[in-house]
């Protein structure tokens, strides 16, 4: 992982305060072991579609945390296609996440938010909120991962790992060394992402990520497909159904 200036160089035994003050009870470690698939649903994807099958289809298929993204949508069309979500995901067992929109969260009940280096920050997004609403935070150099793990968030992801086509504006990738950099400096949940495949997803866990986020590898044509798709990166981390 890149350093960038302003890296300060604490050493990890000071970075866990954070995490323990705001941690949601669903958000730890232990949540993500049971299911390390993190699939990122976008609304560029699907479109009109009701992402609400896709959900079940995950659920069914294992997994316990989906991120809904939308960064083409405005508020008012993307809060409709992620309450859409909410609703069906409740019913599922899965957690949702929304991508960027600390208001879109608010207004859906969505059980948290993504954010990204560019948006509120986690402080803000806590007074928001409240405690038991979950933050991540990406990041992408050890200077990111160190502020951020002083920041009031639940979990840190990092990346891309690898080469990645979903999103044109990435950041240099980290590769294995920036998760086990990453994983040094941080004590809390700590998710991976970019170019994550299931050749890929079990060196990435060894490497000290919780889970892997993936979009490409989980996306299809159908829920049938996504939800099958889900299952095999699953299995390819080794997950056994039922576990955790």
């Amino acid at each position: 992982m890149a350093s960038t200036p302003g890296s300060s160089g604490v050493s990890a035994d000071r970075s866990s305060s954070a995490f323990e003050r705001t941690a949601a009870s669903w958000c730890s470690r232990a949540f993500f072991a049971a299911s390390p698939v993190y699939p990122i649903l976008d609304a560029g994807v699907f479109g009109d579609r009701d992402p609400g099958p896709a959900l079940l289809a995950l659920g069914t298929a294992g997994i316990r945390v989906v991120q809904l993204r939308g960064k083409g949508l405005g508020a008012g069309a993307f809060a409709s296609w992620v309450s859409a979500g909410v609703r069906v995901a409740a019913a599922s067992g899965v957690r949702v996440v929304v991508n960027d929109r600390a208001d879109v969260a608010l207004l859906t009940g969505a059980d948290g938010v993504h954010l990204g280096q560019d948006d509120l920050s986690a402080r803000a997004v806590r007074r928001l909120l409240g405690r038991p609403a979950v933050i991540g935070i990406s990041t992408h150099t050890r200077a990111e991962v160190e502020l951020a793990r002083r920041e009031p968030a639940d979990y840190l992801a990092v990346g891309p790992v690898f080469d990645t086509a979903t999103k044109a504006d990435s950041a240099p990738v980290v590769s294995l060394a920036g998760v086990r950099e990453a994983r040094e400096l941080y004590r809390g949940p700590l998710v991976a992402i970019g170019g994550i495949s299931r050749t890929r997803i079990r060196s990435v866990l060894a490497a000290g990520a919780d889970a892997a986020a993936v979009i490409s590898a989980v996306s299809g044509a159908s829920p049938r497909e996504i939800g099958d798709r889900a299952r095999a990166l699953l299995a390819a981390a080794g997950h056994r159904p039922g576990a955790g």
